[in-house]
């Protein structure tokens, strides 16, 4: 059901750090025009820490309302227990979501053996109406998730597939061999899209393809192309500009590359801060020398 190329989407916010749903519709018009296969509502690159319920709900109501049907949209609904997790993701289905995107808790995460891990998906899969994507990000809830939970999780019927930004090659390679066909094994970061393709990722949820969604699609073609040196010369091209939009300069550079690129980022939510004057210059000057801006 799941694959090729989805982006975690920006929440814009306008100066009274209010969602900015005008801004929305216009990031969302320009995306369903796109040849992303979804997007990823309430992810990382959304903030969806700093949003409550309610902000929440109405949110991926209006996503649902205003993007293109035939895309598919995913809704990060991770919460720190298990029975708000189900709660929250049961709301998403009833608003038309096609697969909640779930980290670990992690708070505890001392407390967050395998065991325990195993059993909070599995109870979450088991309780609500649409599949379950897992979401390994050890750099932010300090929890790996194992190649070898992952491959016991691919079992249960209702658990089909995985966005890993580990960046370890070699546990993608794992979980690609110690599940179905049908289990969806996506890269997190668009730094390594092309060696995860390799190893038989089948997509890859990208913060890159909030500003460069072509880009990443044409990856994904030339790869299936039987295409390799152009992928490969476009791989090496994406990755210093996803490592400062995405990585370097976190969610504010991000939302300032799409204000340059026809996008509308608005503001982040505090405590994050817009991006310094200094990073602006550099974030254009790489923006053109990869031919993003003109």
């Amino acid at each position: 059901m799941f694959k090729g190329i989805y982006t975690p989407i920006v929440t814009p916010f306008d100066a009274n750090e209010q969602i900015d749903y005008d801004y929305m519709k216009h990031n969302l018009d320009i995306w369903g025009k796109t040849d992303l296969d979804g997007i990823v509502v309430l992810g990382s690159n959304g903030e969806f820490v700093y949003l409550n319920q309610e902000e929440k709900l109405e949110l991926v109501k209006f996503v649902k309302e205003n993007f293109n049907p035939e895309k598919k949209i995913i809704v990060g609904t991770a919460c720190e227990s298990t029975k708000e997790t189900i709660a929250l993701s049961e709301k998403m289905a009833e608003l038309g979501a096609d697969a909640v995107l779930l980290l670990p808790p992690n708070y505890f995460k001392g407390g967050m053996k395998e065991d325990i891990l195993y059993k909070y998906f599995t109870d979450v899969a088991d309780a609500i109406s649409i599949p379950v994507m897992i979401y390994n990000m050890p750099g932010n809830t300090g929890i790996n998730l194992s190649s070898a939970l992952i491959a016991k999780l691919s079992k249960h019927s209702n658990i089909v597939g995985i966005k890993d930004t580990s960046g370890n090659i070699v546990q993608i390679s794992e979980i690609v061999r110690d599940t179905n066909d049908d289990f969806a094994v996506f890269a997190g970061n668009a730094g390594y899209l092309l060696p995860a393709l390799t190893v038989g990722a089948r997509g890859a949820t990208l913060a890159l393809a909030n500003i460069m969604p072509e880009e990443c699609c044409r990856l994904v073609s030339l790869f299936k192309e039987g295409k390799l040196d152009e992928a490969r010369e476009l791989q090496l091209k994406l990755i210093e500009i996803n490592f400062a939009v995405t990585g370097k300069f976190g969610v504010a550079g991000l939302k300032y590359a799409l204000d340059l690129l026809g996008y509308k980022g608005g503001q982040p939510r505090r405590p994050l801060v817009p991006v310094s004057e200094d990073t602006k210059k550099v974030i254009e000057e790489l923006l053109r020398k990869y031919g993003a801006l003109k």
